[in-house]
């Protein structure tokens, strides 16, 4: 068996994020750290693991189905693939495919990438897979990737969602915020995001552990995970006889901006009228005025795992899913 992220992590007694972003994002580590991790990563062997992809006359592929690719969290997904690429010195290119929110052009393209020679591996953004799909997969020896998915026989990057909102939940609460909105994504019905079911989830279970009542009036859904959403967001929450003391939008941190521009233009200040936490950490959270208080997803490491996890399934065969955790980011805006 080659060397895997997991030997690396035990090796240096660290988590398996905390690799990955000695490799993808070192400055935010410190150097001594870095210089560890580094140490850690060729006493164990693991760039040999690799070595495939590292020479060679033709450039192997991995690809990447996403709903859409000019998203700003899938954006970062993608940062910390080419990232992880080059940091591990790898002649391997990413190829991405759209498939704008079509189940059905979404299932015939994994289908069809299985039989595709120069795409060692498959990751998915946010849908799951039929399951005689995944089984194809599976018989046929191409790693299959589910980020935010899980489907038997394939392998799943996981970031917590119900874990991320009680987290957010907690903070807003002993900040003394007592009536939490939530902006959220479709959670039922037709058009369901089970991303948006883990975190009305985390929301509703949060709200039972600090002891405060359900109140349905206090959730607004949109489908646009857009400026545009949120200033939506904003409306319905602006026309109910008070407004929350904080509004938590777990739909992105782009919602999050879109309420507090519609708040701003409707005199609301931000947060002395209004609290605000947004979901994800995009890089322009901390560039608006105020900067926003957010949960940080660590998208670029959810990226990189999932890169590492395909390509060590290549050699070792399937492994064990991995799990992201969320983090807090405290900011202006609650």
């Amino acid at each position: 068996m080659a060397v895997s992220i997991r030997d690396v992590a035990e090796k240096a007694s660290l988590s398996c994020e905390t690799i990955l972003e000695g490799l993808i994002s070192p400055s935010t580590l410190d150097p001594e750290v870095v210089r560890f991790i580094m140490k850690t990563i060729r006493e164990t062997g693991y760039l040999e693991t690799f070595m495939r992809w590292k020479t060679g006359r033709y450039t192997p592929s991995v690809g990447v189905i996403t709903s859409f690719v000019d998203s700003p969290s899938g954006h970062e997904v993608f940062k910390g693939i080419d990232r992880a690429m080059s940091a591990l010195g790898l002649n391997t290119a990413m190829l991405s495919f759209p498939t704008r929110s079509s189940p059905q052009y979404r299932n015939d393209l994994l289908d069809n990438l299985l039989y595709f020679n120069l795409i060692h591996a498959v990751i998915t953004m946010h849908f799951i897979p039929k399951p005689e799909t995944v089984k194809r997969y599976r018989n046929g020896g191409k790693p299959l990737v589910l980020m935010e998915a899980a489907s038997e026989g394939a392998q799943s990057i996981f970031l917590d969602n119900p874990k991320g909102v009680s987290i957010g939940m907690n903070y807003l609460y002993n900040k003394g915020y007592k009536r939490i909105g939530l902006l959220n994504g479709i959670s039922s019905g037709k058009n369901i995001s089970f991303i948006a079911a883990e975190r009305l989830m985390g929301y509703v279970q949060s709200l039972d552990r600090l002891g405060i009542p359900f109140d349905e009036s206090l959730i607004f859904e949109t489908a646009s995970f857009d400026m545009d959403g949120g200033m939506k967001g904003f409306e319905y929450f602006a026309s109910q006889p008070d407004l929350p003391d904080a509004v938590f939008c777990a739909s992105g941190d782009m919602t999050a901006i879109g309420f507090m521009r519609a708040a701003k233009a409707s005199g609301i200040r931000v947060p002395e009228d209004i609290a605000i936490m947004g979901y994800d950490d995009i890089t322009v959270a901390g560039l608006v005025d105020p900067p926003l208080t957010t949960i940080r997803q660590r998208l670029m490491i959810a990226g990189a795992a999932a890169l590492v996890t395909a390509l060590e399934a290549v050699v070792n065969g399937p492994g064990s899913d991995f799990f992201i955790m969320p983090e807090l980011v405290i900011r202006e805006t609650a």
